[in-house]
């Protein structure tokens, strides 16, 4: 592959991170004072590679030597090219010969297509100039043996797009698509719009046309390859497309030097330092945030305070699960770790405040924008619900009050409401308010349970006695078609059976 600094550089980030997560993507990092997380090492790499190719063809204009058409075209080709190059990251021996669907090529077959293609384009491109040279007599015929004469062996060729792994195949494809560029950049505009040879047409095409080939080939096939490893099971990442946005840059500024090479040389070094060295940090960070998950999972404060003390900005990193760090402490009811990341410095969103009952923190968030009252975290749980299932009753009724919504539902499998909430610890206050406030007494949870079931199942009379002075259906089947009082008789809770039997008789 084309080895110098820039691409080294850009390769080595390519290799580093194309397996990030999309929540590793949002760990925390900035790229200069845009504090997105490690998303911006990536689409500022991006833009950096941007602003240098728009420098470099600027550099050139102004010196004379802008890009010929046959340069422009070439261009197009190894946009594609790179593009390609950054699909098939991480691909597997395995996976580039599994075939991914019934009737399907595997991306063996497709990338073996691809380079056989353009191992004919590119001779008949060179036989064409030569004819042209040569005053040959037009139509040009394409002479026989011509790619064996120009490229060498079929039989070789063969063996290593059929037999060879796939690291093989992709150096053999990168040193013949960095020949075809060198050979054809010098082409003057006149010779590029000249004729080639007929081929299977039976029409004559030019050579614009044929070297038009390699990309509008390449990437037919390109989406071919995109889609077969969807079928293998790799889809897109938010890595994967910002790896793919920085190879088109990185072909930009290469582009922008084709044929002059000299131009950008002391800035494209430059950058590859930066890049290389960025691409350090967004490893150590992934694998800190990764290493921290681990000593919250296993209540080890002592290392959430070593890793957060070296470098500070990680106590918001989020778990694999989407979640703040400190939220998967809540939920674990980990009280050092909680407390840990807090004298750290953790952020109290909306919904870690309502886990811990921070009312200060819940007013601050709702003056500021009364929408978060009603906002779904990632889990699909509201604040109020949140409150209620961590029993935090002055925040549950003063979300009440403000008038989150008592009927929400939780937007994941459980879907709960904020009564069901409740109803796994029993808090008479927040039930009897939500309630109040028209929260549905036999709403239906996951499985088809309700509030009341969840009372018969605790064997608590306190609960089931409000729950049916407001309406609560004890005959209501779940999805398994038991009732509260069946299930109440099924588990020998004699109390609350009493209580529903006694709402049965009247």
């Amino acid at each position: 592959m084309e080895q110098d600094a820039l691409f080294t550089a850009v390769y080595s980030l390519a290799e580093a991170t194309y397996a990030f997560s999309d929540v590793d993507m949002g760990q925390p990092f900035s790229w200069r004072k845009h504090a997105e997380g490690v998303r911006l090492g990536l689409i500022g790499t991006h833009q950096e590679l941007q602003d240098l190719a728009a420098k470099v063809a600027a550099q050139r204009s102004q010196n004379g030597a802008p890009t010929t058409l046959v340069q422009q075209v070439l261009g197009q080709v190894h946009t594609a090219y790179r593009e390609l190059q950054v699909t098939l990251l991480g691909v597997s021996d395995a996976e580039f010969d599994q075939e991914p669907a019934a009737g399907e090529w595997p991306l063996r077959i497709i990338l073996g297509h691809v380079f056989e293609a353009e191992r004919t384009f590119f001779p008949l491109i060179i036989s064409g100039l030569a004819q042209q040279k040569a005053g040959a007599q037009r139509p040009f015929a394409f002479p026989a043996g011509e790619v064996e004469r120009v490229l060498g062996s079929n039989d070789a060729f063969y063996d290593i797009i059929d037999n060879q792994p796939l690291a093989t195949i992709r150096q053999q494809y990168d040193e013949f698509h960095q020949r075809t560029r060198t050979e054809l950049a010098d082409l003057t505009d006149e010779q590029f719009l000249g004729p080639s040879p007929v081929w299977w047409e039976e029409e004559e095409y030019s050579l614009q046309y044929r070297l038009h080939r390699f990309e509008a080939h390449l990437r037919q096939h390109l989406v071919q390859i995109e889609k077969t490893l969807r079928l293998l099971g790799r889809p897109e990442t938010e890595a994967s497309r910002f790896l793919r946005l920085i190879f088109r840059a990185l072909a930009s500024v290469e582009n922008a030097t084709l044929g002059t090479p000299e131009f950008g040389e002391d800035q494209k070094q430059v950058l590859a330092e930066t890049i290389q060295t960025r691409t350090a940090v967004l490893q150590q960070v992934v694998a800190d945030c990764r290493r921290l998950e681990t000593a919250v999972n296993e209540n080890n404060t002592q290392a959430i305070e070593q890793i957060t003390a070296a470098n500070p900005a990680l106590v918001n990193a989020s778990g694999q699960n989407g979640l703040p760090l400190l939220m998967n402490a809540l939920y674990q009811r980990q009280t050092a770790v909680v407390e840990t990341l807090r004298n750290a410095g953790a952020e109290i969103n909306v919904f870690a405040a309502a886990a811990l009952g921070d009312l200060t923190r819940l007013q601050a968030l709702a003056e500021r924008w009364s929408g978060y009252l009603n906002l779904f975290a990632k889990d699909g749980f509201t604040p109020l619900q949140l409150a209620c299932y961590f029993n935090q009753e002055t925040a549950a009724l003063w979300l009440i009050e403000q008038g989150a919504d008592v009927n929400a539902v939780a937007k994941n499998k459980m879907q709960i409401a904020p009564i069901h909430a409740t109803a796994t610890h029993g808090n008479q206050t927040i039930l009897r308010a939500l309630l109040e406030k028209g929260a549905e007494v036999n709403a239906a949870q996951e499985g088809g349970y309700t509030a009341v079931h969840q009372a018969a199942h605790r064997n608590n009379v306190p609960m089931a006695q409000l729950l049916l002075t407001f309406g609560a259906n004890p005959h209501q089947p779940d999805a398994n078609g038991q009732t509260a009082l069946q299930l109440a008789q099924a588990e020998g809770n004699e109390a609350v059976t009493a209580v529903l039997e006694e709402q049965n008789e009247s």
